[in-house]
């Protein structure tokens, strides 16, 4: 055989087995979901009961990779980047989403048209807490207090452009009031620093600080859902306690840019089919969050691109600015 006929008959078996390994149905081999955050983390937590309870129901495995760095952009650069072919998919927070895009200057990519979302997974509200010898034991109480002495009341956050910093800022928005920021390194010198009094109040997602509150550490005074959480029935929303105003953390799949549309509702399915698992179920529930499904992947779209136009209102209106 000459070296041409050989060249052509190898470029031949290679395009038929390239047509073979398309055809497969999918998925055929191992999934990744990257998690863009530290591993430990409530989004790394979720994540891993979603990969544990897909792989089943998809016939693979599918395993999850930690890709920190740069507030979550390292991690999500690299899924944007991979093949669309559903084989790498990405855990996505509302951080990210949402807040970043108004407060860097230079993000690498978009953060709802870079990216083919699949469904949300997780909802979960930000909890208004104040250390258990407040003196405050309403949301009406440390308005009033707030309005009273401006600047004296204090909140603190996990850095400026942080989701409890935007969030407080929206309440100082909406219910008139002077609250002084006292922003630390990280979710737990916060959490140290209301518990030692350093500042007044604090807003944080509520499965931080749920077991501080469980044990009588903190008073939750308000959550931001739409209505109660489960997990702390008699702790009232803001809207109960006069305050208008609904802020939901998400957590939700996605992947890389056009994804083939049955590959998509493939995966769609099987998320709508783990937010109906009763363990599932029970162990978000325990984390303080609530399992669910977006009614579509385009609506779930929509949800993201509504959301990160209502916080880049909030943000520009209260001048945040991250360096």
């Amino acid at each position: 055989m000459t070296t041409r006929k050989a060249r052509l008959l190898f470029a031949t078996v290679a395009l038929v087995a390239a047509s073979v390994v398309h055809a497969q149905p999918y998925p055929s081999r191992a999934i990744k979901i990257m998690v863009p955050w530290p591993a430990g983390g409530a989004t790394d937590n979720v994540a891993r009961v979603v990969a544990q309870k897909l792989a089943p129901l998809l016939g693979q495995p599918v395993v999850v990779e930690n890709r920190a760095g740069a507030t979550g952009t390292i991690g999500t650069q690299a899924v944007i980047q991979s093949p669309p072919d559903g084989y790498t998919l990405l855990f996505m927070a509302a951080s990210l989403h949402t807040f970043s895009p108004h407060l860097m200057k230079d993000m690498p990519f978009d953060t709802v048209s870079d990216i083919t979302p699949i469904s949300m997974s997780v909802l979960f509200p930000y909890v208004l807490a104040v250390s258990a010898d407040s003196p405050y034991k309403n949301v009406s109480d440390l308005i009033k207090a707030a309005k009273a002495q401006p600047g004296k009341l204090t909140y603190g956050s996990f850095g400026i452009g942080s989701g409890p910093n935007i969030v407080t800022e929206l309440f100082k928005q909406q219910t008139g009031s002077d609250i002084l920021h006292v922003p630390y390194k990280g979710g737990s010198q916060m959490t140290a620093g209301l518990m030692g009094n350093e500042v007044t109040m604090m807003f944080d997602s509520l499965p931080s600080p749920l077991g501080q509150i469980k044990g009588g550490k903190f008073r939750a005074l308000a959550v931001t859902g739409p209505e109660r959480s489960p997990v702390v029935p008699d702790v009232p929303t803001l809207k109960e306690s006069g305050v208008n105003i609904e802020a939901i953390i998400w957590l939700g799949l996605g992947g890389p840019p056009k994804m083939p549309a049955d590959v998509v509702a493939k995966l769609f399915d099987g998320m709508r089919q783990v937010a109906r698992d009763p363990e599932v179920q029970k162990r978000i529930g325990d984390m303080g969050a609530q399992a669910t499904v977006s009614p579509s992947p385009q609506q779930f779209r929509e949800f993201m691109v509504s959301e990160r136009e209502r916080w880049g209102r909030v943000i520009r209106e209260a001048k945040i600015s991250s360096n």
